[in-house]
């Protein structure tokens, strides 16, 4: 999980459905079920990189790719909002699907889990939107996903199972840690890493490619490349 600069104006299909339905006579019921939800989609792809707002996994806009099409999440419960809050742009990310379809509940993550628990537990205050929690989250170098703020330490499992050995996403972040570790030993096997040549594997590892994605699990990449170049 890492922060994400949510753009602060809605799609225009959005606006427009919303400015149509308010102009109707009489006036239309705004809700979530009825709105337009392509550009949605490719907005929320677009302003997080093309990953899953909480796992980082890879997400798609073709919904014939069943294991990576982006599904709409409700940073606040959609089952506890009015009708047109559901429709609020800021409210709204992108996640994976979460292993929904698996009939084991231990392989089902991000809201796939969430949307599991009785309806007056799914209410979280993690939140990929605010900075100031994502400073605080942390990865081990076994993959596992932490915070130094409790209450959110425990919502990382409880609300969203990223700590899922089933679901494989530890192992994973161990791998893309593995992965930066050999990169920086293979480029410079003897001596200290340099703030310069780390900031160099950072243009590498933790920038987008031209079509504004960013790497699978990239959070780990920057989680560790900053914390070695503040040594």
């Amino acid at each position: 999980m890492r922060y994400i600069k949510k753009s602060e104006i809605e799609p225009r299909d959005l606006r427009e459905y919303k400015k149509n339905c308010r102009k109707a006579s009489p006036p239309l019921k705004i809700t979530y079920k009825d709105m337009p939800k392509d550009g949605t989609r490719q907005q929320l792809a677009r302003d997080q990189g093309y990953l899953c707002a909480y796992c980082m996994r890879r997400i798609s806009l073709d919904p014939a790719d069943q294991l990576n099409y982006l599904n709409i999440e409700h940073l606040d419960p959609q089952n506890q909002l009015p009708d047109e809050a559901t429709t609020d742009f800021s409210n709204l990310l992108g996640v994976c699907p979460g292993n929904r379809s698996s009939t084991e509940n231990a392989k089902k993550t991000c809201d796939a889990y969430r949307g599991i628990l009785e309806e007056d537990q799914q209410t979280m205050r993690l939140n990929p939107l605010d900075e100031a929690q994502m400073d605080t989250i942390f990865y081990q170098r076994n993959g596992e996903i932490g915070s130094t703020d409790t209450e959110l330490n425990k919502e990382l499992s409880d609300k969203l199972n990223l700590n899922s050995e089933a679901a494989y996403l530890p192992q994973n972040r161990e791998t893309a840690y593995s992965q930066l570790v050999k990169f920086l030993k293979a480029k410079k096997p003897i001596g200290e890493w340099s703030k310069p040549f780390l900031q160099q594997a950072w243009q590498l590892f933790c920038t987008p490619d031209k079509t504004g994605a960013y790497r699978e699990y990239v959070g780990v990449y920057e989680y560790w490349l900053k914390h070695w170049m503040k040594k």
